[in-house]
């Protein structure tokens, strides 16, 4: 199964280089550029980030909400990368209002209070399961 799927990601890279390559509309070097770029900001700002903060979670949190903590905290990371543009507003032009019409901040400050109460209930809710076990019961 693993090499099927390798061998079905190099068909789907190799079509898509072919594609970017033959297209009249792309520029290889504008696309290589962004490629460059986009390496640089992943392996040089954005793993870094998140190398530490699991490094930061390890040490200071308790093992049993680490992995509420961790999904709490990447699903905020992944929202906010999503919603940035949009929080930003590039491109908002005031003679046409149906451009980007919402209060994205507002949105964005929404979602990230749904997910870190859901974070809160989901740990409230397996100390209280710690709690109620029999103090033999514990995992080590």
């Amino acid at each position: 199964m693993r090499r099927a799927l390798v061998l079905l990601g190099v068909v789907v890279m190799g079509y898509a280089i072919v594609g970017g390559l033959t297209d009249p509309d792309v520029s290889p070097i504008k696309q290589g550029v962004f490629l460059v770029a986009v390496l640089i900001v992943h392996d040089g700002i954005l793993l870094p980030i998140a190398i530490g903060i699991g490094a930061l979670t390890t040490r200071y949190a308790p093992e049993r909400v680490r992995g509420i903590l961790r999904a709490a905290l990447f699903a905020s990371a992944v929202v906010t990368a999503v919603a940035l543009p949009l929080v930003l507003g590039r491109g908002r032009r005031p003679d046409i209002p149906s451009a980007l019409p919402l209060n994205y901040p507002r949105g964005l400050l929404i979602v990230l209070g749904a997910i870190w109460i859901a974070a809160a209930i989901a740990i409230a809710w397996r100390e209280q399961r710690r709690r109620r076990r029999p103090s033999g019961a514990h995992r080590s």
